[in-house]
């Protein structure tokens, strides 16, 4: 398995409802990206959270996503050329 991990750092001045629309499109990405050869998802494991520790080590960095991958190539196809993660790159944008 690979582990992909990322970080968002949100913008201060975002609504509630960009937040929760952001997030769950993010989660949905685990059934909506999908092998092109197999049709089945690329994503085995996601997990998210938010950062609940006091350390001051986070430099704004509020929530974490965890994702597991069965092997680099469905990460980098998923990372490069997956339509579906492509557009939630590009609308997640300027949340940041």
């Amino acid at each position: 398995m690979i582990t992909h991990i990322v970080l968002f750092k949100y913008r201060s001045d975002i609504t509630w409802s960009d937040f929760e629309k952001h997030f769950e499109s993010f989660m949905a990405l685990k059934t909506t990206s999908l092998n092109p050869k197999t049709g089945k998802p690329l994503i085995k494991s996601l997990k998210a959270g938010k950062n609940r520790s006091w350390e001051p080590f986070n430099r704004g960095f509020t929530h974490g996503f965890v994702l597991e991958f069965e092997n680099q190539d469905d990460l980098d196809y998923y990372l490069t050329k997956e339509p579906v993660h492509i557009a939630f790159s590009k609308s997640a944008g300027p949340l940041m």
